[in-house]
């Protein structure tokens, strides 16, 4: 028997859906506030959830996010049922996880139908997100998000999508040997308009079959782009891949926040320096202060030599954070690399990055194996199109 949750505040409304969904032999649950349909959720896995948008302590945007970063309800349904019936409202619903829209007053024969149809159709799940936030400038988080993003797309196959996020440096396209008319700055006029077609045609392509998203050519002379609008572009890009990975800047504000609680795993790169460490242990403590549930925080230990001064051990036990990767030092090997555009996952086997991130990559496989096993095409703005 398949499961419902059904999430309102109205117990009228409730009590008449309830009804209807236990006479078409589905079982159901109930919730009337956000966090209370996140805490059923997780309690009663159920197939399909069904949504409204103004219930207390949390909106129904707000629930379908965070229902959606969880690993375990990549593939549940969500069926926002709202009294909000502006053309924006729905596209934000679509945007926050939805695969429909119904507005106010539905019949409950239009929702069984709507039900019906997805758990019989339903096959879309929404990308994982890894968001990589350097300790300081200059510590190579740019060299671990390419190699991390080409590995995991050397064993899966499946749609990989990285997103150079830093303002400050912007080199993937450097790192990958990649010249693209096209970059972030461009999606500012229509931040509020996304959809697949227009971030397909700002992505650049490697001869690996990764996509990239290329940062601004010049910070100097592209428009800002604040964290809730990189929200924004990476809640389109996870609709269209199964895997994104995010290049971000020095992690130092608070401001980043949107982007901490979007991602499934931060991953913060720090090197055995001091002024590393000082900084480290602000971005560990602000990463694991992030909202959502569970928190995925992890430190990678990079560049890492005997010589330093710093043990593993040490690390973790001046900072309280554990080290879930050391990557051992490779010198000119990286900058010739780099140099050339050759990455080395695919330049160098044996160097310890490709390792690492190799390493890495199978962690983040065997946790997801659902985005790995096959290559997906997601437009539910297109979708949304045909229902309006």
């Amino acid at each position: 028997m398949k499961k419902i949750l059904i999430v309102d505040s109205d117990p009228g409304a409730l009590k008449m859906l309830v009804l209807a969904l236990k006479v078409e032999g589905y079982a159901v649950v109930t919730a009337s506030t956000g966090p209370e349909a996140i805490r059923q959720a997780v309690k009663e896995r159920p197939d399909l959830i069904v949504l409204d948008v103004m219930i207390p302590e949390m909106d129904g945007y707000e629930v379908s996010r965070r229902i959606r970063r969880m690993a375990d309800f990549a593939q549940v349904p969500i069926i926002f049922l709202s009294a909000q019936t502006q053309v924006n409202d729905k596209v934000r619903g679509f945007h926050a996880g939805a695969n429909d829209y119904i507005t106010k007053p539905a019949s409950p024969q239009e929702l069984v139908a709507r039900i019906d149809a997805l758990l019989g159709s339903y096959s879309e799940s929404v990308g994982y997100i890894a968001a990589l936030f350097g300790c300081k400038g200059g510590v190579g988080s740019t060299t671990i998000a390419v190699n991390l993003a080409l590995s995991l797309r050397q064993q899966t196959q499946a749609s990989v999508v990285l997103v150079d996020g830093n303002d400050e440096g912007s080199d993937v396209g450097i790192f990958l040997n990649i010249l693209h008319s096209h970059h972030t700055g461009e999606l500012m006029t229509m931040i509020d308009q996304l959809d697949q077609e227009v971030l397909r045609s700002v992505l650049a392509e490697h001869s690996s079959g990764l996509r990239v998203l290329l940062g601004s050519p010049s910070a100097s002379t592209a428009p800002a782009i604040s964290p809730p609008d990189w929200e924004k572009i990476l809640v389109g890009v996870r609709q269209m891949a199964d895997f994104v990975i995010f290049d971000g800047p020095p992690l130092r504000s608070v401001s980043w926040m949107p982007i901490l609680d979007l991602a499934d795993d931060v991953f913060l790169i720090t090197t055995p320096d001091i002024t590393a460490m000082k900084r480290l242990s602000f971005a560990y403590n602000l990463a694991q202060s992030r909202r959502h549930m569970p928190v995925n925080v992890y430190v990678l230990l990079n560049r890492y030599t005997e010589q330093s001064g710093f043990s593993p051990g040490a690390i973790t036990r001046a900072l309280g954070a554990p080290i879930h990767m050391r990557i051992d030092d490779v010198g000119p090997v990286n900058t010739y690399a780099i140099n050339r555009g050759e990455p080395l996952v695919l330049s160098d086997k044996r160097s310890s990055v490709t390792r690492a991130m190799s390493g890495l990559a199978r962690e983040i496989v065997q946790r997801y194996p659902t985005l790995a096993s096959k290559e997906k095409q997601k437009e539910p703005l297109s979708r949304l199109r045909r229902l309006l």
